[in-house]
């Protein structure tokens, strides 16, 4: 049975790379998987190669400068690394990425193993190209599908995207756990069991829905399924969404109320303020202000405001306050 509250301890570890004025980036690292996800692609020296090299999958909005300037630093250090890496981005991304490789000469490369797998959504299909390394990243283009949620459908987890404007097309994602999993450890110790890998097969043959004669071999002896269930506390799921640059039509507003409802943590660009609605408009921008009633009225249980104006680096607990007032219903 699966209960309606927020998991105890989070499988999703998010980081915000950079502050309110620099560019936006998610790493959001996925507790007990080998699964690290970049949330666009601006400037990300802060994370260092180290992090830089557990990252398996990019999600970029669009590919303005301040969202796209840091696939060079992701290429330099992953030219080498043997685990492909899966980039995901609105219309106009595969160009984006033959130039920027266009941009250097690969003549001493063919023994390396990198493997560089783009796919470019729009509102009805989603285009595969492949550039590899050993082929100096002449792009190799694959089966076109047709576009449908979830882009990405994992054991545990699921990312959704949806088709918004910035003028240009800018995605939105969501990432969500399909059910949240935490040991009780009294009830194991009663058991007399003890900890190990096998729980995390226990969580995956939960997932799967596999029946309660199910064997599973723990620490040595076999036990069935159905005998271990009542050490699992069993949650709905972790929802984080993000959010960046999108005009502030009324199309765009209520498609993103749709999207991020429910949210556990929806992050969120206000760019402007209140008062210079009019500006917002004509940047293609959200103000602080909705990005509050889009998180209030979607029942999102966290907002977290970033990407802010220059303009407001003096000042960008006004932004703050902003939001977080129109979240909670004062403005």
């Amino acid at each position: 049975m699966i209960y309606n509250y927020t998991p105890m301890k989070p499988t999703f570890h998010v980081e915000i790379v950079n502050n309110h004025f620099e560019d936006p980036v998610l790493y959001v690292r996925a507790m007990y998987q080998k699964t690290v996800f970049l949330f666009d692609l601006g400037n990300i020296d802060a994370l260092g190669p180290g992090k830089i090299n557990t990252i398996s999958s990019i999600f970029v909005t669009h590919m303005h400068i301040d969202h796209f300037i840091g696939f060079d630093t992701v290429l330099r250090y992953l030219l080498k690394r043997d685990l492909p890496l899966q980039m995901y981005g609105p219309e106009g991304i595969i160009n984006c990425v033959e130039g920027k490789l266009k941009g250097y000469t690969w003549n001493l490369i063919k023994d390396y193993p990198f493997k560089l797998e783009v796919f470019e959504i729009s509102e009805y299909n989603i285009k595969h190209v492949s550039f590899y390394a050993s082929e100096s990243f002449i792009p190799i283009i694959r089966q076109n599908i047709t576009f449908k949620n979830p882009i990405v459908q994992e054991n545990a987890f699921k990312i959704n995207t949806i088709v918004l404007s910035h003028q240009i097309p800018v995605l939105a994602y969501s990432l969500e756990e399909d059910m949240h999993i935490n040991i009780n450890k009294a009830k194991l110790i009663d058991k007399g069991l003890e900890v190990g890998p096998w729980l995390n097969t226990l969580k995956s043959m939960i997932r799967q829905g596999l029946p309660n004669d199910t064997v599973l071999d723990v620490n040595d002896k076999q036990c069935y399924l159905g005998d271990l269930i009542d050490i699992c506390i069993i949650t709905r799921g972790q929802k984080i969404c993000y959010v960046m640059d999108v005009s502030p039509t009324e199309y765009n507003i209520r498609l993103l109320k749709e999207f991020v409802s429910g949210a556990d943590v929806l992050y969120c660009e206000a760019f402007f303020s209140d008062e210079e609605s009019e500006r917002a408009k004509d940047r293609n921008h959200l103000t602080a202000r909705i990005a509050g009633q889009i998180a209030r009225e979607a029942g999102v249980k966290t907002l977290k405001v970033m990407h802010f104006s220059q303009k407001y680096k003096s000042n960008p607990d006004l932004l703050i306050k902003e939001a977080e007032d129109a979240f909670k219903g004062i403005l």
